[in-house]
């Protein structure tokens, strides 16, 4: 807390005493020096000032701010001011941060803030003296194409990075690391461009490959590999919180691996980043856009979302919104977001009201917060490109023979007029006249040209439809009550009008009195029996008439999977329908507790049948129309239905009606089998609402205390604004992060890149481009990099190919004395940095030289071996897992299934895969050293990789000699044979020893021994190849 008022004379001489002091005591800067805004002074004041004086206004003291000069240099609350520039000995600020007494001084202690140390203060009052300029924070400007820096050592340039890299060394008097030789460099490239270490012939072919282009042909092959997408797509999923599961404690599956594929394939196309970014933020937005957009929209579905019992379906939604703004903030801007769902950012100058600004882009879309299940609509059917071309082949086929039944033929039309007018003397349906129909909500039923009742405007919580008609027919049966889908009254553009498209009938009451008699009350009718086209699981129709209006019982018409019209036939126990007339009131309850689960629109019929369809609704609307007035579609519908199923006698093209129509009946089933089957993946995507959602400030972030004015869709301030032609949505916005003066998106995703092939990103904190981020060790080559990504039209393999063929990036992890003393971080990159590999990637590569590895791309996730009863512990219900086998076992790690609330027991240290997470850990638990020494899959990994090496080599040293060209793509020294040809010689002897324990090693997995291997043979050499599979050069990124 600061007030910054004005001490006493006493006290005032006494800090001017202090003031004197630090005057003399710290002139060690050179006034030739200028200081450094943003490098120097900006993170003295960010980390002990903005907390209590920088954007947060509600959270500001003293009345003044010090993020920005014009709030600094002028008087605070108190009259005093703060910062004066050039006089240091004026300034407040720095009286307050010099002094020693505790009422005082800044920061004050109960801030817990460490105190200014003598450094840092005489840089601020260096600072004051040279005019106090402020600069804006060095993330928000756009980045500018810096000069290439000249250096001494030209030589050892390879491309632009380089001499970025090498100013900087020459500078600080150091020198760059040799190139590190070129086992180690395939080994490092293939590792960090595929995730997948090289094969001996590889490594052969390139160390005999002599050319000065030999290196940039590895790169370029890798680059090409379609192992390339499966190994970048890691981190982006980790960035996107890809899983198979919803989280929370009931996690129940879902299915997103299309959405992982798509992303898998974008990486292999080299899709430009712009481009990818479209996709993944707002591909169902595209003009036209296709399945695979739509899909790549998924992006902003891959969220947790809370299915529990007990949960609030608007805070649901609300926290899924919240989500999807965050993790966009974080992966594209690299900005930290979270705190700003509560006030204005602490230290960014980033406001509350901004924050929902950006929150309103992603409040559009039709996801309701209280579905249960897997796959929460809005969500598409995923079909391949392959099951997509049978799909049109079957339309192709069905166009083709529907057509042959329209041949002319006067003497079937002639048959069919006769038909027509037997069918009309029938009329099993008829839909009796409207008298009035009203809501009990605020909504309102329009009557439409077919007969239909559409309910519009608002869409209340419940509603109870009631509907008096009139009929002259007698002797009736069964009423018909069709939910017609609808793009009007539905949001989702189906049966319903919650927020995902469903509707539950709670109850449908029925009322009759005869028309003959005006006194006559009315009676209700008893239904016995109904039937429906479809029903939700466990909302059957029979919870409609059963007389108990429960709040969530009912007929649901399952409308956020099934967006199609759904019929309802009831069956009264008696006939009804008196002479003179009838009139019927319908009841049609809609009293569901889910939130706007009434009906779209719907159309009633009676009939005095058994309530069995014969012909469809259409068919008698355009049977009771005159000929003259059908419409074409109408019409061929009838000729048709006719001729395929009334006239047997007909023919067309040599064939009979009836074998046409067979042929279509079997196209029709074997399409509807497959759609079924297809039907089952469905996959969350993003939509956009009909009539937009109003958003509102949420106070502290919470879901039911929205506050203010609407707030209209925006982009933070201090970042460029959208255009003002721009459409408010999430397309514009996606356009906008990849825009030439957006400063922070190149910057942050090339710097992930530089993550990614240096272990570290030239800002150390990618999550955070903030104040409180780090600054970048190379802020002129990050530049570079950053509007070379632009200029390259995105080009992301072009950008990974110039790192990684950079001098910087080939030189030796070796480190000397002089630099573990001088940069023992290696922040200036006087050589590689040497690092462990992810757990992912030492499980991919185990399974690659084991010669196991099945390398199918694609598909449903797999579950590969895991403890027993993990799932059952850490699950509600005790969810079961159901290992898979064959080659299931054997893919890459990409493709393991992901469960949130228990990841695969597998992989350590690595994103949760519950919230977004662009940093990278380096695990050094010692589980990871259990699991790498004893789980089934590295056990059998190491009897793989003993198989191969016995088969092609007979002397036990050319056996080594071959296990470390799988693992380490070179051989061994002398002195490793020796010690290695030793240990072999032990483990030979042990198994000898006790032959049951060879078998005992060779049964672990389910792949089977080579029975033509000596049992202790093999499993001297499963051990040692295990012991070798664990060595620290192995398991780690040369």
């Amino acid at each position: 807390m600061s007030y910054l008022n004005l001490p006493d004379p006493v006290m005032w001489h006494r800090l001017y005493f202090i003031l004197s002091v630090v005057a003399l005591s710290y002139a060690t800067v050179r006034a030739e020096e200028r200081i450094d805004f943003n490098r120097q002074i900006r993170p003295i004041l960010s980390d002990r000032c903005f907390q209590c004086h920088g954007p947060d206004e509600e959270e500001r003291y003293g009345g003044f701010r010090l993020d920005v000069r014009d709030g600094a240099i002028q008087a605070a609350d108190s009259g005093s001011t703060p910062i004066v520039p050039g006089k240091p000995d004026e300034s407040e600020l720095l009286l307050r941060v010099v002094t020693d007494d505790a009422s005082i001084q800044m920061p004050p202690p109960e801030a817990k803030k460490p105190h200014l140390t003598k450094q840092e203060a005489e840089l601020i009052k260096t600072w004051i003296e040279q005019g106090a300029a402020w600069s804006p924070h060095w993330s928000f400007v756009a980045p500018k194409r810096p000069q290439l820096p000249a250096v001494k050592n030209s030589e050892w340039i390879r491309n632009p990075i380089d001499r970025f890299i090498l100013a900087r060394l020459e500078k600080e008097g150091l020198t760059p690391s040799a190139e590190a030789d070129r086992r180690t460099l395939i080994r490092r490239v293939t590792l960090d461009l595929v995730g997948l270490p090289p094969t001996p012939q590889e490594v052969d072919a390139f160390i005999a490959d002599e050319s000065p282009e030999a290196y940039e042909r590895l790169v370029d092959r890798l680059l090409a590999s379609p192992h390339y997408g499966e190994r970048m797509a890691w981190p982006w999923l980790d960035a996107a919180r890809y899983a198979d599961t919803n989280g929370y404690q009931g996690d129940p599956e879902r299915t997103m691996w299309p959405w992982r594929d798509w992303v898998v394939d974008a990486l292999n196309n080299n899709m430009p980043f712009d481009q990818f970014t479209l996709d993944q933020l707002a591909g169902d937005q595209r003009p036209n856009a296709t399945h695979a957009q739509v899909i790549a929209s998924g992006f902003n579905r891959n969220h947790m979302h809370n299915g529990e019992g007990g949960r609030i379906a608007e805070e649901t939604r609300v926290e899924n919104v919240f989500d999807r703004t965050e993790t966009t903030a974080t992966v594209w801007l690299g900005l930290t977001f979270t705190c700003c769902r509560c006030h204005t950012h602490k230290f960014d100058p980033i406001t509350n009201t901004e924050y929902f600004a950006l929150y309103d882009f992603f409040n559009q879309t039709s996801e309701a917060g209280g579905i249960r299940g897997g796959a929460v609509p809005p969500a598409i059917t995923y079909i391949s490109e392959e099951n997509r071309a049978k799909l049109n082949q079957y339309d192709q086929q069905l166009a083709r023979l529907n057509q042959t039944l329209l041949n002319d033929d006067p003497a079937a039309d002639s048959a069919q007029a006769i038909w027509e007018e037997e069918q009309r003397a029938v009329q099993p349906w008829t839909m009796p006249t409207l008298v009035d129909f009203q809501t009990s909500g605020k909504s309102k039923l329009v009557q439409l040209e077919d007969g239909s009742l559409r309910a519009e405007g608002a869409r209340p919580d419940q509603d109870v439809y009631t509907i008096v008609a009139r009929t002259d027919r007698e002797n009736l049966k069964s009423i018909r009550l069709e939910a017609i889908k609808d793009d009007v009254a539905s949001p989702a553009g189906s049966t319903g009008r919650a927020d995902n498209g469903n509707a539950v009938l709670s109850e449908f009451e029925v009322f009759v009195r005869p028309l003959k008699s005006s006194d006559e009350n009315e009676v209700p009718l008893k239904i016995a029996s109904g039937k429906a086209e479809h029903a939700q699981s466990g909302h059957p129709l029979e919870a409609a008439f059963d007389g108990q209006n429960a709040g969530g019982g009912g007929w649901a018409t399952e409308g956020f999977r099934r967006k199609e019209s759904n019929t309802a036939i009831f069956n009264t126990k008696e006939p009804f329908g008196f002479e003179g007339g009838t009139e019927i009131r319908f009841v049609i309850r809609c009293e569901s507790q889910h939130i706007a689960h009434t009906l779209a629109r719907v159309r009633l019929s009676v009939g005095d049948g058994d309530g069995k369809e014969s012909l469809s609704p259409e068919i008698w609307q355009a049977l009771n129309k005159p000929s003259e007035t059908r419409s074409s579609k109408e019409a061929n519908a009838l000729r048709r239905l006719f001729r395929s199923k009334y006239y047997p006698g007909g023919s067309t093209d040599g064939k009979t009606y009836q074998e046409v129509s067979r042929q279509i009946q079997k196209a029709e089933a074997d399409r509807k089998k497959l759609r079924e089957t297809l039907d089952k993946t469905k996959v969350m995507v993003m939509d956009t609402l009909e009539k937009g959602r109003e958003t509102r400030i949420l106070e502290k972030g919470l879901y039911n205390k929205p506050i203010g004015d609407v707030v209209s869709p925006g982009v933070p301030s201090v970042l460029p604004a959208l255009p003002d032609d721009a459409p408010r949505d999430r397309l514009a916005l996606a356009k906008w992060l990849v825009e030439s003066d957006n400063p922070l998106t190149s910057r942050v995703i090339v710097n992930r890149y530089w993550q990614l092939f240096f272990g570290q990103g030239l800002v150390t904190t990618p999550e955070d481009f903030g104040t409180q981020g780090k600054r970048p060790s190379h802020p002129d080559l990050l530049d570079w990099l950053a509007v070379e990504f632009q200029a390259s039209g995105w080009d992301v393999k072009a950008i990974h190919r110039l790192i990684v063929t950079s001098a910087t990036y080939r030189q030796s992890a070796q480190q000397s004395p002089q630099l573990r003393e001088r940069d023992p971080q290696n922040v200036l990159l006087a050589r590689q940095n040497r690092f462990r590999l992810p757990s992912w990637m030492i499980r991919d590569q185990a399974l690659s030289v084991s010669g196991l590895a099945s390398l199918q791309m694609g598909g449903p996730p797999v579950k590969p071996y895991q403890p027993e009863g993990i799932w059952a512990e850490a699950t509600f219900g005790k969810k079961k897992y159901q290992q898979d086998h064959g080659d299931a076992l054997y893919r890459r790690s990409l493709y393991v299934f992901w469960r949130r609330i228990v990841g695969p027991t597998m992989f350590f240290d690595v994103a949760n895969r519950q919230t977004c997470s662009v940093e990278t850990a380096i695990t050094n638990t010692p589980l990871h050293a259990l699991t790498t020494l004893n789980d089934i899959a590295y056990i059998e990994a190491a009897r793989g990789l003993a198989t191969r090496v016995i088969s092609k080599a007979e002397d036990p040293g050319d056996r080594i000699r071959e296990i470390y060209s799988y693992l380490l793509s070179r051989p061994p020294s002398e002195e490793e044979l020796g010690i290695v040809r030793r240990r072999l010689e032990l483990l030979e002897s042990e198994f000898n020893g006790d032959p049951e324990k060879a078998k005992q090693l060779l049964e672990i997995g389910e792949s089977q021994p080579d029975d033509s291997i000596p049992a202790v043979e093999l499993a001297a050499y499963t051990a040692l190849c295990n012991a070798l599979m664990n060595l620290d050069e192995v398991l780690n990124r040369p």
